[in-house]
């Protein structure tokens, strides 16, 4: 028994520092700056609240929080940086739906959605989105604006933060559900794809509300209708696509929220949690991304992982709603 113990000590050993070693980093963490991935371009929703919430952790960590845009390939890129890095909490991911839609789109990924990474924190969701336009486009509402666009040579386009993004996924599902043909035209980022709609480049877009609401009181965009079941306290006098008259169509907001490598130590899984949680919750942090229309969500890495689950399925049904098959 007792050299059965002994041929046993390496290997126990071996477990015990493991886990004093999680304590120990959890403990110091963070010792040195964090990098933040993203995967689109500066200047729209996620790279905005990422920013703020980055400079607050920065002040409670007392280290460098820094973001990394790596925009392209509808996430893929950073994504697959963040799956590769060191699971040792110094990279972390900030994305939006596009990190649940992509295994839904493409036949093959670089990373497993599943398996590469951790949920840490979902920071907020949005009451759907915004569907915007040129204040030059002659429709003024849902209705005209499905006038103009059922002919299948109309040639009304639409911008997206690129192939597959939530942007892409409404709008293809608003073609399914209103019979009309407005044409996709990708772009690296929700900012990108908000200005063309602004310079006419491109007719319309489904936006974010933290995107859409500023620019819409500015009187830069049009907005028709929002695509949740109500209405959004922001835009009040705007309608649901629903109640303009396209039955059946009916999309809740997006997410936004943080990932780890897998194998990052749980014990530095529940502090970024924790922290993020405290930060969230502050009055003047929720009152003012509730200005955005972001309303914070927080709570634990166990509730995101059920809201990613949830939103899974509701853009697997969508992407068969929409014909959009996988690549």
């Amino acid at each position: 028994m007792f050299r059965h113990l002994l041929g046993r000590l390496p290997a126990v050993l071996l477990v015990a520092s493991a886990l004093t070693g999680s304590h120990v980093q959890a403990q110091t963490y963070p010792d040195r700056p964090i990098k933040v991935l993203l995967p689109f371009s500066p200047g729209g929703n996620p790279d905005t609240v990422a920013r703020i919430l980055a400079q607050e952790l920065t002040k409670t960590f007392g280290q460098t929080v820094l973001i990394d845009n790596r925009a392209g390939a509808n996430g893929i890129i950073a994504t697959e940086a963040v799956a590769n890095a060191p699971a040792d909490g110094y990279t972390l991911l900030y994305t939006t739906g596009s990190h649940v839609i992509n295994p839904l789109l493409y036949k093959k990924l670089p990373y497993d959605t599943a398996k590469d990474f951790l949920p840490v924190s979902l920071v907020g969701v949005t009451r759907g989105q915004v569907l915007v336009a040129n204040p030059r486009l002659a429709a003024t509402n849902v209705k005209e604006l499905v006038a103009l666009a059922r002919p299948a040579q109309s040639n009304i386009t639409y911008g997206s933060a690129g192939v597959g993004n939530t942007m892409h996924m409404v709008a293809e599902y608003f073609n399914s559900k209103a019979g009309t043909h407005l044409v996709h035209i990708p772009y690296k980022g929700a900012a990108p794809a908000m200005n063309a709609v602004i310079s006419g480049e491109v007719q319309l877009a489904f936006l974010n509300p933290v995107s859409a609401i500023e620019q819409v009181k500015q009187g830069k965009l049009k907005a028709l209708a929002v695509t949740g079941s109500s209405r959004i306290p922001q835009l009040p006098d705007v309608p649901t696509v629903k109640e303009a008259g396209v039955a059946g169509f009916e999309v809740e907001g997006g997410w936004q929220g943080f990932f780890a490598p897998a194998g990052t130590p749980a014990d530095v899984i529940a502090k970024l949690n924790r922290t993020l949680d405290e930060v969230l919750k502050a009055p003047e942090m929720t009152q003012r991304f509730a200005s955005m229309g972001l309303d914070v969500a927080g709570g634990s890495p166990q509730d995101m992982a059920v809201h990613l689950q949830k939103e899974t399925t509701v853009y697997a049904q969508i992407a068969e709603a929409a014909k959009i098959q996988k690549e």
